[in-house]
């Protein structure tokens, strides 16, 4: 009897060491019923990187990159319903891996992805409107420190997502967008925008505006769009542009110099 009972303890060890095993790795997080990922997580031996989406993941917030979490937890941003909870509230134990996909209560799975640039990349438009694929860079330092306690403003321009453009019959699946939150704008919305905006922080133009443009972008757009900021009555120096660095998997905010 003794024997049995060890040897079943030692089948439950064994079998959390394997669920545990297969949790490294990059993942896309799926809502049943929605093709676009919501989530992107990476587990490795020693942390925990959860992306919620380009605003999120590089603000200093409860979701901030590198969280050590035990194994045998998965994160999972529908358990609470809401954010502004302590992280430790999203972790649960509740999950099956099969194969390639791990499966969270009854409506939410993750799908493994291959660990590459392209994956790495793909973070970068996770939950905006529009697609990004940032200007590519040598650099593994930038002009812009995230970490540094600013007031910033987030702009993204690209091509509308095709889950965006079901949703309107005014949008061209070829031209560039400016997206301000989650709204699809011109950019001659951005004056009333920024006013609003910066009504709301109370710190008129000492805001940084951090602009995540696909490298595709026109350069007609971008200095149409600067200039428009300009006559706003920022500095040419208060504009930082998304870079990355997809060899060394890093990136950051440069001004522009292309």
């Amino acid at each position: 009897m003794k024997n049995i009972f060890l040897f079943l303890i030692f089948l439950l060890f064994t079998s959390c060491v394997n669920k545990e095993k297969q949790l490294v790795g990059h993942w896309h997080e799926f809502e049943k019923g929605n093709d676009d990922f919501i989530c992107c997580h990476t587990i490795t031996d020693s942390t925990y990187t959860i992306t919620m989406n380009v605003f999120d993941f590089m603000a200093d917030s409860i979701l901030k990159r590198g969280i050590d979490i035990q194994k045998n937890q998965v994160f999972t941003p529908q358990k609470k319903g809401a954010f502004g909870y302590d992280i430790n509230d999203f972790f649960t134990s509740d999950f099956s891996v099969k194969e390639n996909k791990v499966f969270i209560e009854d409506s939410i799975y993750w799908v493994k992805q291959k660990d590459d640039n392209s994956s790495f990349i793909s973070h970068f438009s996770l939950g905006l409107l529009v697609d990004i694929h940032p200007f590519e860079t040598n650099q593994t330092k930038f002009n812009f420190d995230l970490k540094q306690n600013s007031n910033v403003i987030f702009i993204a321009i690209g091509k509308l997502k095709k889950l965006t453009l079901q949703l309107s019959d005014k949008y061209n699946l070829d031209d560039y967008y400016l997206q301000l939150n989650d709204k699809i704008s011109d950019i001659k919305d951005f004056k009333e925008f920024i006013f609003y905006d910066s009504l709301e922080r109370n710190e008129g133009s000492q805001i940084v505006i951090l602009i995540n443009a696909d490298r595709n972008v026109p350069q007609s757009f971008l200095s149409k769009l600067e200039a428009e900021i300009l006559n706003c009555g920022y500095q040419k120096n208060q504009m930082y542009y998304l870079t990355i660095n997809s060899n060394k998997r890093v990136y950051g905010y440069n001004h522009r110099s292309l």
